[in-house]
């Protein structure tokens, strides 16, 4: 038990003399997560919108401030001509833009189709697409109060249109924030990214200083110096963890679970994360192809995890691979965590796998460096 202290200690005095690592550790775990939450954000908010206004009656300027009262509209400028729309969308300067003909409110008056048009930059569909979708609310509740207009007007005390009444309720997060989705995926990359790098470096380091063979030739089993190379990571991305928290708080994220059942979590996930490192560090030469190699596994975590798309929204064969992750359970319970109060009682499944692939991962890990420092 002494050997194996000895050498964690080792790896915490290697952590503490290596600034670099440790800034490189906790930015990802605080700044990274504080940047990702004011920039990273999937919400349309404030397109810049072109107005190009052909009618010019109280009616249209109506429907223009309508958009504009909005939080998703903002002006850019007006128009004098269908070339001026072109030329702000192609520019940038503009994302969506509102066109009304001359004759829309005459078309409207006479009890015609009064024809709009909402224009939006497909370059960036993410945006064109929400756009369209708020145009169409705001234009769907304009149809509304029309008709009812009309109808009062034929003598018709009309309070409603009838009709099927759709009344939506989001649960668990009302106000339909991704910022706290957000957040809490850099939480969930910053664990990824911790026991993969620190691992990896912590094998490799070995390997490259040369004091590889100098430790095999002590006392200490090589089960003992794969135990150090576990523990130190497991301990500093907890402790890393709590730093997080901060910023969870910064931004707010319900926190409506146990944080005890998190850090449970999140110590099983840095420890499949963990073998994954110790299978790089045993493939690698030197540090930089192990930073590397640690970067380039993270982001099919990233991407097939179900962050970026559903995974419902990926073919079967994607589906089946981000299944196979640990960083796609890992998110399951953390988003249930923070924002349903999930418990063990409904995670206990992503605890079995993530204890099954923490196993796994370092068996196979530990294996390879095994075999590599008998050679």
């Amino acid at each position: 038990m002494g050997r194996i202290w000895g050498l964690i200690k080792k790896e915490y005095i290697h952590f503490y003399r290596d600034p670099v690592a440790m800034c490189l550790i906790l930015y990802f775990f605080t700044a990274c997560i504080i940047l990702c939450g004011y920039c990273f954000l999937f919400d349309a908010k404030h397109m810049p919108t072109v107005v190009y206004d052909m009618n010019r009656t109280q009616t249209s300027r109506d429907i223009i401030e309508k958009f504009l009262s909005t939080e998703y509209f903002d002006l850019d400028s007006y128009a004098a001509s269908m070339a001026d729309i072109k030329s702000r969308l192609d520019s940038g300067k503009a994302r969506v833009a509102l066109v009304i003909p001359p004759e829309f409110t005459r078309d409207l008056a006479r009890g015609r189709p009064a024809y709009l048009q909402f224009i939006g930059d497909g370059s960036d569909a993410n945006q064109a697409g929400q756009g369209i979708g708020f145009a169409q609310s705001i234009i769907g509740e304009l149809n509304r109060n029309i008709i009812l207009k009309r109808l009062n007007q034929k003598g018709m005390s009309v309070s409603r249109i009838p009709g099927i009444d759709i009344k939506t309720r989001a649960l668990f997060n009302q106000d339909l924030k991704s910022l706290y989705f957000i957040v809490i995926f850099h939480v969930a990359s910053a664990g990824l990214i911790a026991g993969i790098i620190l691992c990896s470096t912590a094998v490799v380091r070995e390997k490259e200083r040369g004091t590889i063979d100098q430790i095999l030739v002590t006392p200490t089993r090589s089960w003992e110096l794969l135990i150090a190379k576990t523990v130190a990571p497991l301990t500093i991305g907890l402790i890393c963890t709590v730093f997080s928290f901060i910023v969870v708080f910064w931004f707010k994220v319900p926190m409506r679970g146990n944080p005890l059942t998190f850090f449970a979590f999140m110590g099983l996930f840095i420890i499949s994360s963990a073998g994954i490192g110790i299978m790089i560090g045993s493939v690698c030469n030197n540090m930089l192809q192990a930073i590397l190699l640690s970067f380039a596994s993270t982001f099919p975590s990233m991407f097939l995890g179900g962050v970026m798309t559903p995974l419902e929204n990926l073919s079967p064969f994607l589906q089946k691979a981000g299944l196979c992750l640990p960083f796609t359970h890992f998110m399951i319970a953390a988003n249930g965590i923070f924002q349903k109060g999930n418990g063990l009682d409904v995670l206990w499944p992503q605890a079995l796998i993530l204890i099954g692939m923490g196993t796994g991962s370092l068996s196979i890990g530990c294996f390879l460096a095994w075999r590599q420092w008998k050679q």
